[in-house]
């Protein structure tokens, strides 16, 4: 899936890692990095947008709440697939910002 994302954004040599967490890792994660006391749906942590001698884009990290992910499923009458997909093309935006 994520390879679709980076695809669609004409993205070829890149690194990226997709993590998924529980609501009280993401929460955490949150807390720590962004001084924010919620869970959120995704995070973002960016390493680079250049390519590095090798050629390789070392993109980041985008972590996702799997109980969020199931419930904005649920909540939008969608697959997780689906949603899944926005949030990842959502984290690639922002890491790219």
């Amino acid at each position: 899936m994520a390879k679709r994302v980076l695809k669609k954004k004409n993205l070829r040599l890149v690194e990226l890692s997709v993590v998924f967490v529980g609501r009280k890792k993401a929460k955490d994660l949150n807390i720590k990095y962004r001084q924010k006391d919620y869970v959120p749906q995704v995070l973002g942590f960016p390493m680079s947008k250049v390519a590095d001698e090798d050629g390789m884009i070392r993109l980041g990290d985008i972590v996702i709440c799997t109980q969020k992910l199931k419930f904005e499923a649920k909540f939008q009458n969608k697959t997780t697939e689906m949603i899944l997909n926005d949030w990842i093309e959502h984290g690639v935006d922002n890491l790219l910002m």
